[in-house]
């Protein structure tokens, strides 16, 4: 590492990370997505990422990372290109090589991923088996991801029976691919992350930048226990709308994310009507089946999210909240930016993310 990176406690690097709530000017999402990596790749920011999910407005712009892994790798330069999350339990495994080894080459070696057992059980109608064995099965999947990625080859059975070793094409640029583990509530969660030499992508759904500490010391523990080189990384994912007005910042942010945070409940309503649990694992509540419930727990999301969980208000305001994170152990932040929807918001914004990234790496520069 550049020793203008270094400092006690840790580099805070910043990244942009994509989850919009589907609405009717799908072409607009996706236009807005690439203007966005291409500002992130001109702004200096250390990656963009886009997630997985399936069969609902929230998210659902984004149902197969690969195809935005892709596009961004046409329109950037420099950016490390990840996706989070794969939904590994979904998916046959050798293909998740296959895609993301040519999302490498076309990137020319900045592909990368988080992977997840997944939660919602409506997910699950695309492996109906896989649902009660998930977390084992992601497990599995990402020590045979990184033995195809590093071999080229996939170990596997036939439609005969017959176990067989098949070429696994194309060949990626990198040796390795780098792996984060998507991690919210659980404590198992970070442990099985540091023991199998991974990266932690987190967020502050379920926890504050203090209550993350205890959970980030168990991953690094458990890292080094298992004589996993490296300290690893953790991420950490924030609501991000930043403006010159701290005020303006929290009225159109938070404003956005109202609306955002009842796709999201509606969202998570749905999973537990349909006999699953709530993201996180937590156990469904009857409460998130009324609208005015609903709304009531949107203001109450946003008004803790506005009390120093997100990174929305002023430069200044999210530095402060951007320390508070880097103490807790992280060593990234993405950026969710696209709750907001309007996209000339959105990309102002961008620009004074590029300014605290500019703050952050002044800063470790002149603590080297």
């Amino acid at each position: 590492m550049n020793a203008s990176h270094r400092r006690p406690g840790g580099p805070l690097d910043f990244g942009v990370f994509f989850f919009a709530a589907l609405g009717d000017r799908v072409r607009e999402t996706y236009d807005l997505m690439l203007d966005c990596a291409r500002r992130a790749d001109a702004l200096g920011l250390g990656f963009v990422s886009t997630p997985e999910r399936h069969f609902h407005r929230f998210g659902g712009a984004f149902p197969n990372p690969a195809v935005t892994s892709a596009a961004i790798a046409a329109v950037t330069e420099r950016v490390q290109i990840r996706a989070g999350s794969v939904v590994t339990p979904l998916h046959p495994t050798a293909r998740v090589a296959e895609d993301f080894a040519m999302v490498d080459g076309l990137s020319g070696g900045r592909a990368a991923i988080s992977v997840g057992s997944g939660w919602n059980v409506n997910d699950f109608v695309l492996a109906p088996q896989e649902y009660h064995g998930r977390r084992a099965r992601m497990i599995s999947d990402v020590h045979a991801l990184r033995e195809a990625w590093r071999t080229g080859v996939w170990h596997g059975t036939d439609p005969f029976g017959k176990d067989v070793d098949i070429d696994i094409y194309p060949r990626p640029v990198q040796r390795e691919l780098e792996i984060w583990v998507t991690a919210s509530r659980s404590e198992d969660t970070f442990r099985e992350a540091g023991r199998m030499g991974c990266n932690v992508l987190t967020h502050l759904e379920n926890q504050d930048p203090e209550s993350l500490t205890e959970k980030v010391a168990l991953y690094r523990e458990a890292r080094a226990a298992s004589s996993v080189p490296g300290r690893g990384k953790v991420t950490v994912m924030m609501h991000t709308y930043l403006a010159d007005d701290a005020e303006e910042a929290r009225s159109t942010g938070g404003a956005w994310l109202r609306d955002y945070l009842l796709t999201a409940i509606d969202l998570e309503s749905r999973a537990v009507s349909a006999g699953g649990r709530m993201s996180g694992g937590k156990q469904g509540r009857a409460v998130l089946a009324g609208d005015a419930a609903q709304r009531k727990l949107a203001d109450l999301g946003v008004n803790r999210y506005l009390d120093g969980n997100s990174l929305i208000g002023s430069v200044e305001e999210a530095a402060v909240t951007a320390e508070r994170v880097r103490a807790a152990g992280a060593d990234e932040i993405a950026c969710l930016v696209d709750f907001v929807g309007e996209p000339q918001q959105v990309l102002a914004s961008l620009e004074h993310v590029g300014a605290l990234q500019a703050r952050f790496a002044g800063a470790l520069a002149s603590a080297a």
